[in-house]
């Protein structure tokens, strides 16, 4: 037991000798000599003004930094909106095509009824100055097997026929246009009646019924009839006045056409062959 005793307090002594050094070590000395205190009195005025320049330095280059990286931040941002942007806008114009290419069913319904297999989809790609489409560029052409002449509508009605082509452009000139003239017939009547339209510098499509006895009203239904350049049956609109001229004999329509003719895309083009083979 005494022999325990004496090992026990011999390890409690010694550990309590290495403690001892360790806080003279670590504590430095109670006392510096004068050249020492000397030289820290001149050093400490100089390290504190270097620290406080270091500190306010820090402290005004930290929102600069933090500036830097806030815009590199926003650029990531910027690049993942845009992107998210580019993906939205991809979306909206399937949707458009989807809806661009369902607005020609009833062009696509003509081509069928008529067994017209060649015709061509086709979109506008520029137009004359003004807010109606009188004349306005295809993005197809010869290449394409459009022709001079070819018939151009959209899901509609009636817009025109090519009047220039190149290789894979053409250039429309639509009935509005006081160039253009169309041969048409009248339904919803007791019978069928025929005459002749042409367009005007108003956008007014206007015409005369080759009967002068002819009895049309407001809201029948006006297509072309086969006679001239356009092959029969096309929608142009209805008939919106009639005018009965007496003195000459004469019956004057004014048609509406069921195509906007202040907003035209997507158009469905028959080539002039199969008019031709038509008639």
């Amino acid at each position: 037991m005494n022999g325990y005793k004496i090992r026990r307090w011999l390890i409690l002594f010694i550990a309590i000798l290495v403690i001892t050094i360790m806080g003279i070590t670590m504590g430095g000395r109670e006392r510096v000599t004068f050249v020492e205190n000397t030289i820290g009195n001149i050093i400490a005025p100089i390290q504190k003004g270097v620290y406080n320049v270091g500190s306010f330095i820090g402290d005004k280059i930290r929102p600069i930094i933090s500036i830097w990286e806030i815009e590199a931040e926003n650029k990531e941002l910027a690049a993942e909106n845009e992107q998210l942007h580019q993906q939205l806008t991809e979306a909206q114009l399937t949707v458009k095509e989807y809806e661009d290419l369902k607005s020609l069913k009833t062009a696509l319904n003509y081509a069928e009824n008529q067994e017209i297999d060649n015709y061509v989809t086709v979109n506008v790609i520029a137009k004359d100055t003004g807010n109606w489409y009188n004349m306005f560029t295809i993005d197809k052409g010869i290449n394409d097997g459009i022709t001079k002449n070819s018939a151009v509508m959209n899901g509609d009605g009636l817009v025109g026929l090519v009047y220039e082509v190149g290789s894979n452009w053409g250039k429309v000139v639509t009935v509005i246009d006081n160039k253009s003239s169309i041969g048409f017939e009248v339904l919803d009547s007791d019978q069928t009646y025929d005459g002749i339209l042409h367009g005007d510098v108003n956008a007014v499509i206007s015409g005369e019924l080759f009967d002068p006895q002819a009895i049309v009203g407001i809201g029948n239904v006006v297509v072309t009839s086969g006679l001239g350049i356009y092959p029969k049956g096309i929608h142009i609109g209805y008939i919106s006045e009639v005018v009965y001229d007496e003195d000459e004999l004469l019956t004057s329509i004014v048609v509406e056409s069921s195509v906007n003719f202040k907003n035209i895309d997507r158009l469905f083009v028959i080539p002039k062959e199969v008019i031709t083979d038509d008639q």
